[in-house]
């Protein structure tokens, strides 16, 4: 049964995928948006990682939970976030690049990230995440382990500084791309993910 789960959770995430590639490209088929820069390329590769984390948390708090509000929470950001990572698969199709990054992960911001001081590093970075806000194994693992009502707010907290790792992410590139499609989806991704810090944060004020 939990396979059998597992298996159209991901047929979801892959449908996502393919809709987010076709909305892409039928919008990009007459134009290919000029040669990328390394910002635009690195932030594509690494947002896509960075997405499949944040779905695959949702989907494990789905699967602990019966709290509707939580299960509807992840099931949006699952729905809205395959969707964006399907856009940016497209973006690396198009423009005839690696799918991940042949490097290290945040080359792209490294400059940036070098002039950060100890207290926006901390509120973005966390010992073991190789990149802003993900969540480490031991605590994935966690979240897998702990009961219900745990999982639920180790969930919010963990998204939380996801999403405060992902905005960095995405105003990154920003500052850093003249391509007004990618930063159309980035100033999206911005105004989402802040929208939902904040109704996170107020989730947080039942536990």
């Amino acid at each position: 049964m939990k396979y059998q789960i597992l298996k159209q959770n991901w047929l979801v995430v892959l449908l996502g995928v393919v809709v987010g590639m076709v909305i892409f490209l039928w919008g990009q088929n007459n134009q290919s948006g000029g040669t990328p820069n390394a910002a635009e390329i690195g932030f594509a590769q690494d947002m896509s990682v960075h997405h499949q984390q944040a779905i695959e948390m949702s989907f494990l708090v789905r699967e602990k939970t019966d709290n509707q509000e939580i299960r509807g929470f992840a099931f949006d950001i699952i729905n809205t976030q395959a969707n964006q990572r399907g856009m940016m698969l497209g973006w690396l199709d198009l423009w005839q690049q690696p799918m991940t990054t042949t490097g290290r992960p945040m080359m792209w911001m490294q400059a940036a990230m070098d002039t950060m001081d100890h207290s926006q590093m901390s509120s973005s970075f966390t010992s073991g995440a190789y990149m802003p806000g993900m969540a480490t194994k031991a605590e994935m693992e966690k979240l897998v382990n702990v009961d219900a009502l745990e999982a639920e707010k180790l969930f919010l907290e963990l998204m939380i500084r996801h999403h405060q790792g992902g905005v960095m992410m995405a105003q990154g590139v920003i500052d850093r791309s003249d391509n007004e499609v990618v930063t159309r989806l980035a100033e999206t991704m911005v105004n989402g993910q802040q929208a939902e810090i904040n109704y996170m944060n107020e989730l947080l004020t039942n536990y």
